[in-house]
């Protein structure tokens, strides 16, 4: 039997990609008024679609996604290209994303513990 479906592990490949792109984010805001600083994203939509396709060897792992450079940023004076407030707004979305995923899977677990017995 199996516990944890492809739903499942597609939910936790997904949260840890979003953690990652957090990430990312976050490190641009920090540099937002340092020189020639590229603002970067994650572009994983191919491999989040693949986490939930079901094939055995379709899961991929979140550590296989590589930060690019935002290429639709303004490039400003000092060569710097992050706006602040595009960054905070990307990752206050990233931020409700990952609260989401983070209710679903806990939701699945209280439904497996309730299932076995466990919660009363």
């Amino acid at each position: 039997m199996q516990i944890f479906t492809p739903l499942m592990q597609g939910l936790g490949t997904a949260l840890g990609l979003y953690q990652q792109r957090h990430a990312v984010l976050a490190e641009n805001v920090a540099n937002a008024e340092t020189p020639g600083y590229r603002a970067r994203d994650l572009d994983f939509g191919h491999v989040l679609e693949s986490a939930f396709d079901g094939a055995p060897g379709g899961r991929t792992g979140a550590g296989e996604v590589e930060p690019t450079v935002d290429t639709k940023a303004v490039i400003k004076v000092d060569r710097n290209s992050v706006d602040i407030d595009t960054e905070m707004a990307r990752l206050s979305e990233n931020a409700l994303r990952i609260v989401a995923l983070t209710r679903l899977i806990s939701g699945s677990y209280a439904g497996l513990k309730r299932a076995i017995g466990e919660v009363r």
